[in-house]
């Protein structure tokens, strides 16, 4: 793993297995998971803002979280079903149908759950965030988890594809 300078190229940190071997034990194996209740390989399953790399989805058996300033482990959660929304007031881990954990809105840089949120994500479904909601496809439809109440609403019956979730365009949601 490989952290570089855009301007010129250099390395700023380098992991690998042998500088570096909490690292590669807590990423784990690669799991060949791949069905509807866990989501496709297809799923990105690295996400980044400019402080932290979250790594999770079907090929990870966890949530972990490191910093993009030195690489190291900043913190981890043991769900391995988490599909994940970056956003400026948290990071949103929406859990998945047939798990009984919690969707979770995290400190993104200590790990700290600042709230449990009763909602799942229905099947492959991937939620997308829009500037007050984070939007996925859930028992019944398709539900805008409202930020300012923390509360999921139920806005349609339309199913969200699995490989983009619900997608905002020309103020529709497709």
């Amino acid at each position: 793993m490989v952290c570089l300078d855009a301007k010129t190229g250099n390395d700023i940190w380098r992991k690998t297995p042998d500088n570096d071997h909490e690292l590669f034990k807590s990423l784990g194996a690669y799991l060949n998971r791949q069905d509807w209740r866990t989501n496709w390989r297809t799923t990105a399953y690295l996400q980044c803002s400019d402080k932290a790399l979250y790594f999770a989805g079907p090929t990870i058996g966890k949530l972990l979280a490191v910093s993009a300033e030195d690489g190291n482990i900043l913190w981890e959660d043991p769900y391995n079903n988490f599909q994940l929304v970056i956003r400026d007031d948290g990071l949103y881990g929406i859990s998945g149908q047939i798990d009984s954990f919690k969707s979770k809105k995290f400190d993104p840089l200590t790990g700290e759950v600042l709230a449990e949120l009763d909602t799942k994500r229905r099947a492959c479904a991937r939620p997308n965030g829009a500037i007050d909601a984070i939007l996925y496809r859930a028992q019944g439809g398709s539900v805008r988890l409202d930020i300012s109440s923390q509360r999921p609403q139920w806005i349609s019956p339309m199913r969200a594809q699995c490989h983009d979730g619900v997608t905002i365009a020309n103020s529709l949601l497709y």
